[in-house]
């Protein structure tokens, strides 16, 4: 049975922190070292962050970013392509620099497992027709780029599902589906929805894309949300051995805004900086015996205008995430427990309900499957405006 593995997003704080030196108190204020608060086994960096970090342009054999910020070789690191940036300099308007051979070649010289370069077919809307199909041609022409232009082939290279409904997921998959690659990433939207993540892994179960041999493993871009997490775990227990990740910044708020996830359930915080005095101006010690807190004597360290404040922060709440996804692992081989424990920390009925349309969808079928569950599968879009069939446009 695998085992779901949570993969934090580096920050660029992160990347500032590491190539200045900086400590706490003899720790190294990474993740992944001996002198770190604690030692994490896997990491995600987008190689557009990267290479802005290394300031350095990229070649196969000199792997900068790696050797920059000291991250192990026995560590898995994940790199994200950066068509997410892309993205998102276009709708701004902007051109970005990041070309797809760059992000190959990038992900060649620094990563584990890779991502190909595709065009999300949004960002924070529904798109159009036109824009899927938009964004499903130049991933295709980027997709043809890295299975041509190959040179490491110890990289994991993943292909990528895009589509919020089951015709969308067919036009994609029937255009990307013959690619020579090792994996699959799943890019379902919106990203917090369970049963959205629950289709697309169980669209790609019904393809047979996990019976392959060449099939090593599934990722989930971009989420980490406590209703979903349990869905991931759930659909990573499904599985025989490959590797099933899941990717967020979102333990960064530490540095953003201060924020510090309370232990044992993800959502809850306390506030530090100027919000501190505001929000909570009696908490007087940390409510956590984590590496990162009991490393912290005294509590105003956090309230600090300075970079250490929010790194350790940042710290603590990636902890709760990698405590929490471990709890998950150890629960999901018995359901009652599973769900009882669910329950007690008050997730989302739909997050339950997509352990039903696994098992439903395995036995029975995807199509039917989804006629079964249609009305849990009538998500948010990710503007939270609009509601939309799994069926519809």
């Amino acid at each position: 049975m695998s085992k779901v593995e949570y993969v934090p997003a580096i920050g660029e704080q992160f990347n500032s922190v590491w190539k200045r030196g900086l400590d706490y108190k003899g720790f190294d204020m990474k993740f992944f070292t001996d002198k770190s608060h604690f030692n994490y086994n896997i990491g995600l960096q987008s190689c557009y962050y990267g290479m802005e970090g290394v300031g350095k342009g990229c070649d196969l054999q000199d792997n900068n970013y790696r050797k920059l910020i000291g991250y192990p070789k026995d560590k898995v690191l994940i790199g994200d392509s950066g068509g997410f940036q892309i993205a998102s300099f276009k709708k701004k308007g902007l051109v970005c620099n990041l070309t797809p051979l760059k992000s190959l070649r990038w992900q060649e010289a620094n990563c584990d497992i890779g991502m190909n370069l595709d065009v999300p077919p949004t960002l924070d809307k529904v798109p159009s027709f036109s824009e899927f199909n938009d964004a499903l041609k130049v991933s295709v022409d980027n997709f043809k780029l890295f299975e041509s232009k190959r040179e490491n082939y110890k990289l994991k290279l993943y292909n990528v599902l895009h589509g919020e409904t089951i015709k969308h997921m067919d036009i994609w998959y029937n255009a990307v589906k013959d690619f020579n690659f090792d994996g699959w990433a799943v890019g379902m939207k919106p990203p917090w929805d369970s049963m959205i993540q629950a289709m697309g892994f169980m669209y790609l179960w019904e393809k047979g894309e996990f019976d392959k041999s060449s099939f090593t493993g599934v990722h989930f871009f971009g989420t980490s949300g406590k209703h979903v997490c349990p869905t991931l775990a759930y659909c990573a227990s499904k599985l025989k051995k490959q590797k099933v990740t899941y990717d967020s910044s979102s333990y960064n708020i530490g540095s953003i805004y201060r924020t510090y996830y309370l232990p044992y359930d993800i959502g809850p915080s306390l506030s530090f900086g100027e919000k501190f005095k505001v929000q909570n101006p009696n908490i007087t010690s940390l409510p956590c015996r984590c590496p990162v807190c009991n490393s912290i004597d005294d509590i105003n360290d956090l309230n600090g205008k300075d970079i250490y404040a929010g790194t350790l922060i940042s710290l603590h709440n990636m902890w709760q995430y990698v405590q929490f996804n471990d709890t998950l692992n150890g629960l999901v081989n018995q359901k009652d427990k599973f769900v009882d424990y669910l329950n007690k920390i008050n997730i989302d009925k739909k997050t339950l309900v997509s352990f039903d349309f696994i098992d439903f969808a395995m036995e029975h079928g995807l199509d039917k499957a989804v006629k079964k569950f249609n009305n849990w599968l009538i998500s948010q879009t990710i503007d939270k405006t609009k509601q939309r069939g799994i069926w519809d446009y």
